[in-house]
């Protein structure tokens, strides 16, 4: 049996104290979508602009929740702890390819992963089945010394083909003595004068370990075993949090474990200690049974996380899903056991039949939050129902003026799709853009900008 990563086992003990044509995924030809067909340039009239210019005319019921036709979004973060950079591969082809693998073919899902920076792991661990220590993590930099990299080409690849969107912490900083800290500031500083070099630019960080990660910040309490952050702390040695927010990262799991499966919105305010805020957000670690954790974010519980019965309930309340994992992070080789690959099957289906938009961490969070920051107005003028885009106001990063790929899925119900037009501050959005979909499970017609393209290619083949 496979022995499982001490480095885990260690967090684990730690966190238990606390026209038609496809719609915009992977689905078959749906004939409740027209894409519209190339057109002459449209002219946005001038009294039109003038009406959308009028404050106060959109109404929040004129926006769908989720992508049509979906009913629900999931994710899975998978944290890096302890994985090779050919468990990597091997995994994340399976995932993410519809390539044939010893395993059987491709599920084709959008999933990404998280990264390392650093390792200052000191414990003796296997962590594959060739029995490679520490030293074989998939890190940007050699250990400790940013002036020496380590898989820094692989993880610049990988995150530029939407493999990799998240930073897990800014490494590897357990401890066998958790007082023996082997964090500090200027790591940060190191880490993001080479991502921004790279064009390496995450907006996801992901809290690691046990209180030997003394960088960790956002779910800080005198009374849990979280007391130990001391990232948004000012005098302490260990403070980052304005290098972290600085550089670009807008959401955050504070390491508080959670049993929810689904919630309505994955997103929630957290103010830190330095008095900056920053969007937290909720990922399912475990289930609890009494008073009991079962924690189930390792790869070979995957189908106990993927059950009908969550799935279901997913659709039927219309919530957001994020799901922990570890899926290289034990030495099993190939991680997935049969039942976890057919659950990830099924997931699929359930995509494909348009009920679950399966998405890659950053775009779920960002898809959340321009769909509930998004500021637009509506004009009706020459038979036609005009809609612009104007900015995505966000209450804790301020207001942006967003690209298509921001606003990537936003879905307005009309009752007219044929004769709605959808502006990005007055300026037309590409006709190849734009999908008209027939009325969902609420009897309301709508107008989307396409989600985000499939993309099953196998970037292992090209891989540095």
């Amino acid at each position: 049996m496979a022995k499982i990563s001490r480095s885990i086992l260690g967090t684990l003990m730690f966190l238990s104290l606390t026209g038609c044509t496809n719609f915009s995924q992977p689905v078959s030809v749906n004939p409740n979508v027209s894409v519209q067909k190339e057109e002459p340039a449209i002219v946005v009239p001038e009294a039109v602009k003038q009406k959308l210019a009028e404050p106060g005319n959109a109404q929040r019921n004129d926006i769908r929740k989720f992508p049509y036709p979906y009913e629900a979004m999931l994710s899975i973060a998978s944290d890096i702890d302890d994985t090779t950079v050919e468990e990597f591969k091997q995994y994340h082809r399976f995932l993410n390819t519809k390539e044939t693998t010893p395993y059987g073919q491709g599920v084709g899902l959008d999933i990404s992963d998280s990264m390392f920076m650093y390792m200052g792991n000191d414990q003796q661990v296997k962590v594959d089945k060739e029995g490679h220590g520490m030293n074989f993590v998939m890190t940007y930099f050699d250990g400790l010394n940013p002036n020496q990299i380590h898989n820094a080409a692989q993880i610049d690849y990988f995150f530029k083909a939407g493999w990799i969107d998240s930073l897990h912490g800014y490494g590897d900083f357990s401890r066998k003595n958790t007082h023996d800290i082997s964090f500090n500031r200027s790591l940060v500083e190191k880490a993001w004068q080479a991502l921004n070099q790279s064009g390496i630019h995450p907006k996801v960080l992901i809290n690691h370990g046990d209180e030997a990660n003394v960088g960790n910040f956002g779910g800080y309490s005198p009374n849990r075993v979280t007391k130990y952050q001391e990232g948004d702390v000012p005098k302490s040695p260990y403070y980052n949090a304005d290098l972290t927010l600085k550089n670009g990262i807008h959401y955050i799991w504070n390491s508080i474990a959670e049993s929810e499966f689904g919630h309505d919105s994955p997103i929630f305010e957290i103010k830190l200690r330095d008095g900056q805020k920053v969007w937290g957000f909720h990922r399912y670690t475990h289930e609890l049974k009494g008073s009991q954790y079962n924690w189930n974010w390792s790869p070979r519980d995957l189908h106990l996380q993927l059950t009908n019965q969550h799935l279901d309930e997913l659709i039927k309340k219309h919530q957001y899903s994020i799901l922990a994992q570890h899926f290289g992070g034990y030495n099993l080789g190939f991680p997935l056991g049969e039942e976890d690959i057919k659950s990830l099957r099924e997931l699929a289906s359930y995509q494909e039949q348009g009920k679950i938009l399966v998405a890659r961490t950053s775009r779920l969070l960002d898809y959340s939050a321009a769909q509930q920051f998004v500021d637009y107005t509506v004009a009706h003028e020459e038979g036609k129902m005009w809609i612009n885009i104007k900015s995505i106001k966000d209450p804790i990063f301020g207001v942006e003026e967003p690209s298509i790929e921001q606003v990537r899925g936003l879905t307005f119900y009309t009752d007219d799709p044929e004769n709605t037009i959808l502006l990005l501050n007055l300026t037309p959005i590409p006709s190849s853009e734009v999908q008209r979909n027939k009325a969902d499970s609420s009897g309301k017609k709508s107008i989307s900008i396409r989600w985000f393209a499939a993309d099953y290619t196998d970037y292992t083949k090209n891989a540095p």
